[in-house]
C-alpha cells in the first residue's frame, strides 16, 4: 500500500511521468490510476487537517518545470508493505544511466536550437570581426614599413652628416703628413683617423645601393672616387714616411773618440744597411716620390760602401780620413733627405687641390 502523500504526487503527475515513477517505486508499469473528481475529493477530505500547511499546486508540476533531474531528488518518505523493498535500495537501484542518453540528446537539441536562433548574428559578428582583424593587420604592416622608411631615411642622413664632417678633417691630414719635421705620434694618429674615415664612406658607399636616385649618380660616383683616391694616397704616404723613417739612422754612431770599438761599429753600420734595404723594399710606390725613391736607392748603395771604406780606414788607423768618410755619410743621407722634403711640398700641393675639387655628399 502507498501512503497518501505518493498517491496524490502521482496523480498530480503527467501521464509520461506517471509510469517512471511507478516503476522506481517497485509497482508495475501498467498500474491504472485514476483521477477522478470522487477519489481526489475523497482523498482530499481525509488528509486535509493533516496537510493543511502542505503546499501542493499544479503549477509546481507543470509539464515543462518537471523533468527527469527533479524526480532523481523527490525524496520519499514512507516505505511500502512489500518488505522486499526499502527505500534506500529503491533509490540505489534506481540508475541514472539508462536516462543518460535522453539528457545527453536533449541538451545537444538545446545547444543546437540555440545556434540556429543566434545563426542570425553569430555569422555577421564572426564576419565583422574578421573584418577588422585584416584592417588592424593591414594598418600594422603599412605602419611599421613607413616607420622602417623613416628609419633607413634618418640612418642615411645621419650617415652622410658623419661622412661630410670626417671629410672636413682631410686638409689637417694632409698637412701632417707631408710636415718636414717627422713625429711618429701625429703620424699614427693621422692614419688612425684615416682608417676612421675610410670606413666610414665605405659604409656610406654600400648604401647607395639602397637609395633611389644616387646608385646611379655619375657626378656623385665622381666625387667619392676622388675621395677614396686621396685617402689611399694620404695612407701610402704615412706609411712611405714611417719605412723612410728607418732608413740610415746612424744616431751617435759616427763618433771617433778614444772608446771606439771598431768591431761593433761594423756589426751595427752592418745592421743598419740590412734594415734600410728591407724597408726600402717594402715602400709604396707614389707618383710625387719617384725621384725620391731613385735617390733613395742610390744613396743606399753608396751608404754601404761608405760602411766598408770607413771600417777599413780604421782599422789602419787612418782616424782623419775615418772622419771624412762620416762626414760624407752624413752628407748622403742629407741629400736623400732634401730631396724627400721637395717631394712632399709636391705631395701636398697636389692633394690640396684635389681635394678642393671635392664636394659635400649629399
Amino acid at each position: 500500500m502507498m501512503n497518501i502523500r505518493d498517491f496524490i504526487f502521482i496523480n498530480k503527475a503527467k501521464n509520461v511521468n506517471k509510469i517512471r515513477i511507478l516503476d522506481i517505486l517497485g509497482f508495475e508499469s501498467n498500474t491504472f490510476i485514476t483521477q477522478s473528481p470522487e477519489s481526489y475529493r475523497k482523498v482530499s477530505d481525509k488528509t486535509n487537517e493533516e496537510f493543511d500547511n502542505e503546499e501542493f499546486d499544479n503549477e509546481d508540476f507543470d509539464n515543462e518545470d518537471f523533468d527527469n533531474e527533479e524526480l532523481y531528488n523527490i525524496t520519499l518518505p514512507t516505505t511500502f508493505n512489500d518488505s522486499s523493498v526499502n527505500k534506500t535500495n529503491l533509490i540505489d537501484s534506481s540508475s541514472t544511466e539508462t536516462f543518460e542518453p535522453i539528457n545527453m540528446t536533449l541538451k545537444i537539441k538545446k545547444i543546437w536550437t540555440d545556434i540556429e536562433k543566434r545563426r542570425k548574428w553569430v555569422v555577421p559578428s564572426l564576419l565583422i570581426l574578421s573584418t577588422l582583424i585584416l584592417i588592424t593587420a593591414a594598418s600594422s604592416i603599412i605602419i611599421n614599413k613607413r616607420n622602417s622608411t623613416i628609419e633607413i631615411e634618418n640612418l642615411y642622413e645621419t650617415l652622410s652628416l658623419e661622412s661630410n664632417n670626417l671629410i672636413k678633417e682631410l686638409p689637417e691630414i694632409i698637412n701632417i703628413s707631408t710636415e718636414s719635421f717627422y713625429s711618429k705620434y701625429d703620424v699614427s694618429n693621422a692614419s688612425a683617423n684615416l682608417q676612421i674615415i675610410e670606413s666610414t664612406l665605405m659604409e656610406y658607399d654600400r648604401n647607395l645601393i639602397n637609395r633611389e636616385g644616387f646608385s646611379n649618380n655619375t657626378e656623385l660616383n665622381k666625387n667619392l672616387t676622388n675621395i677614396f683616391l686621396l685617402i689611399d694616397e694620404l695612407d701610402d704616404l704615412i706609411s712611405y714616411r714611417i719605412l723612410r723613417s728607418e732608413i740610415l739612422i746612424y744616431n751617435d754612431l759616427l763618433i771617433v773618440n778614444d772608446n771606439l770599438e771598431i768591431d761593433y761599429l761594423a756589426s751595427q753600420l752592418s745592421e743598419i744597411s740590412a734594415k734600410s734595404k728591407r724597408n726600402y723594399e717594402n715602400l709604396p710606390l707614389i707618383n710625387e716620390f719617384d725621384n725620391d725613391y731613385i735617390l733613395l736607392s742610390e744613396t743606399l748603395n753608396t751608404a754601404e760602401e761608405l760602411h766598408g771604406r770607413l771600417i777599413a780606414a780604421l782599422r789602419n788607423n787612418e782616424f782623419e780620413l775615418g772622419k771624412s768618410l762620416m762626414l760624407a755619410l752624413k752628407m748622403n743621407k742629407e741629400i736623400a733627405n732634401n730631396n724627400f722634403d721637395n717631394s712632399l711640398v709636391e705631395f701636398k700641393n697636389n692633394k690640396t687641390n684635389l681635394y678642393n675639387n671635392i664636394s659635400k655628399l649629399p
